[in-house]
């Protein structure tokens, strides 16, 4: 009997021992996470200061954007860079963005739903300020083609910076404890895979039509993984505030 008690007390402490260590192991995971989130908040103001003040070409950029023209590609490849940039344009990506929000709605995922809608559609408007108020002309060169002419600013890119938010929270609800314990987990496979290669070809694309600088892409992917590191901060937020309602509720029906 003593023994047994013994084991009781011994499971009691080691379950509160971990659960202690988990606590201080995602506190100090989100202090690193709240420090990248500062310095990316910091370089990205510097970065957009700097090109506000130089809105030109830096030499990086016109040897990127003909190096890459340069090279000769197959047609397939012509197909895919023009899929990925042009299902990205602003009506094709409205209506696959609806279609999500739709999605999620059907199945009551009320909250998801608000926050990939949200949090894109904030991301796009956030873009739209940032192209403004830097007010980088697009580029103009007789070194480069220039696949489709865009009458919107240039830095940073909003097709970069929408794709990081918009398939960066997707990618992240994938990977989240309740959809990993769906049975058909592993049907998503593929939608990670599309959304993974998106996010790192859009940059590509963007330049190769003459529609960015490298510049422009590299402060896409920048305001893009700052934004998106909000938005899910938000979501895990708004998701534990639920979880406590909702515990308090089943609590006063006990």
């Amino acid at each position: 009997m003593r023994n047994t008690k013994e084991t009781g007390v011994q499971s009691v402490i080691g379950a509160m021992t971990s659960g202690s260590r988990d606590k201080r192991n995602a506190h100090n995971r989100h202090v690193v996470e709240a420090i990248l989130w500062i310095i990316g908040v910091i370089v990205l103001a510097i970065f957009s200061v700097v090109v506000h003040m130089h809105l030109g070409p830096w030499p990086v950029d016109l040897q990127t954007t003909i190096a890459e023209q340069r090279i000769s590609y197959p047609s397939w490849i012509h197909t895919i860079i023009d899929l990925v940039s042009h299902t990205n344009d602003p009506i094709p990506a409205g209506v696959a963005l609806g279609i999500w929000a739709v999605g999620l709605l059907i199945f009551r995922k009320w909250l998801q739903a608000l926050f990939i809608a949200g949090g894109t559609l904030l991301s796009d408007w956030i873009n739209f300020m940032d192209n403004i108020l830097v007010g980088r002309p697009r580029p103009n060169s007789p070194l480069i083609h220039i696949f489709q002419p865009e009458p919107i600013k240039s830095f940073p890119s909003g097709h970069v910076e929408h794709d990081v938010v918009y398939y960066g929270f997707l990618l992240y609800l994938s990977f989240t404890k309740p959809v990993r314990q769906w049975r058909y987990y592993r049907l998503l496979l593929p939608l990670q895979i599309i959304a993974a290669f998106i996010i790192v070809t859009i940059g590509f694309s963007r330049i190769y039509e003459g529609s960015h600088w490298l510049t422009d892409v590299l402060g896409g992917y920048l305001s893009g993984a700052v934004l998106l590191l909000a938005v899910i901060w938000l979501y895990r937020w708004a998701t534990a505030k639920l979880a406590e309602r909702r515990a308090r509720k089943m609590k006063l029906h006990l």
